[in-house]
């Protein structure tokens, strides 16, 4: 079975305990899915209670032997209440009942907080430790790179299948669920995981034609009309028609860890203006591998890549149109869609080798449809390094 390697586990422990101690945090209590796989290897029902010197403990509720077969921190301690979590605190903290306790603000639903708070810690001081668990995720290991990576040649799977499933009068929806297919037998999860609020996504948005550019909630620069109104972005039931471009924008997920590219294709020549448009997003793309090194700030490289289209005269269609624009050019990605770095106006966030996002830079063209190619990249000393081992070519079948 699939196991996150201990030496993953203890190295990223390490860092947030470090973190906890010179932010005069005496204790943190991790709740939410993804960090706590990310600190023990395993999502359970369960509390991760993580002093800043010592010890952790693993409070689990459910599922307590699979929390001790698949994480390697010792102790689980079984929960048969809420009521046991500050007495296990106290213990994590040696004995020494913690002033300052660390909670994830960012995700914990206002609820909960109130009843941890006001509850079972009404003496302590519950303070935001989400940034500091977010930056240590922004930096990947090598061991979360090939996971990453292995996240991308998922992705190749699907680019490499639409030629074989791409046919005129196939809807959307019926694309998707043929690469859906694909995807699922070269190993991806089914799941994308976001940190922000009201944040949703599913497979990705496969977009097709004029209707393609229509916005949607979503904060992205694609939308689509969707399936349902219940979630309005994405395939809808549009069949695809020869002559138009098909965008192809997937999330693959290898044991939790996200790749997400765009490719774009045609059945037969699509408009001039659309091919035109891909052209230069992949020039865009070749120019910024090798602008984005590390000591580079992340709101000049949105800058940067902003005054790249002006000067091709793109500028009216580049990420959105009018109000309904993306307001960065690429986002932070590994075990959660919205990671750091964000790449957009104004962020002051210096890029590290080891920083992974995904850059798309995409152009709507209402009435005609959308053109991009994105990349999943890690940032490397002297630029950066591609996780798309797929053709970058559009490809007119």
């Amino acid at each position: 079975m699939f196991q996150v390697p201990e030496s993953e586990i203890a190295a990223r422990l390490r860092m947030f305990q470090a973190l906890l101690s010179t932010s005069g945090v005496d204790a943190a209590v991790v709740r939410q899915n993804t960090d706590l796989y990310y600190f023990t290897g395993t999502v359970q029902d369960a509390h991760l209670i993580v002093p800043a010197s010592g010890k952790p403990i693993f409070l689990v509720r459910r599922d307590v032997d699979r929390a001790e077969s698949l994480s390697p921190i010792r102790p689980v301690v079984p929960l048969q209440s809420l009521s046991d979590l500050p007495p296990v605190v106290e213990a994590a903290c040696k004995g020494f009942v913690p002033r300052r306790l660390g909670m994830e603000l960012d995700v914990l639903p206002a609820n909960l907080l109130f009843m941890y708070r006001e509850k079972l810690f009404p003496d302590q001081e519950i303070v935001d430790v989400s940034l500091l668990i977010r930056r240590i995720r922004t930096i990947k290991s090598k061991w979360e790179l090939e996971m990453m990576r292995l996240a991308g040649i998922i992705s190749k799977a699907i680019a490499d299948a639409v030629p074989q499933v791409l046919r005129e009068g196939i809807s959307e929806v019926e694309l998707s669920a043929e690469l859906q297919m694909v995807a699922h037998r070269a190993g991806h999860l089914g799941l994308g995981r976001c940190r922000t609020f009201n944040m949703e996504v599913v497979f990705g948005h496969l977009l097709s034609g004029p209707e393609a550019a229509t916005p949607s909630y979503f904060d992205s620069p694609t939308g689509g009309e969707g399936f349902s109104p219940a979630f309005a972005q994405g395939a809808s039931e549009r069949r695809i028609r020869p002559g138009e471009l098909v965008s192809v924008d997937t999330m693959a997920c290898w044991h939790g860890y996200l790749n997400d590219q765009t490719r774009d294709y045609s059945l037969g020549a699509p408009p001039a203006r659309l091919q035109e448009a891909y052209r230069l997003s992949a020039l865009i793309h070749q120019r910024f591998r090798q602008t984005a090194k590390p000591g580079a700030v992340t709101g000049e490289l949105h800058d940067a890549v902003w005054q790249w289209v002006r000067e091709a005269g793109w500028d009216e269609w580049f990420m959105g149109t009018g109000e309904q624009r993306a307001p960065f050019v690429a986002h932070g990605l590994g075990l959660e869609v919205d990671e750091f770095p964000l790449i957009a106006r104004g962020q002051t966030l210096v890029l590290q080798e080891g920083m992974t996002f995904a850059f798309e830079p995409k152009f709507i063209l209402p009435g005609e449809g959308i053109a991009g190619l994105e990349n999943t990249y890690v940032v490397r000393h002297d630029g950066l390094e591609s996780l798309n081992p797929a053709s970058e070519e559009l490809r007119i079948l």
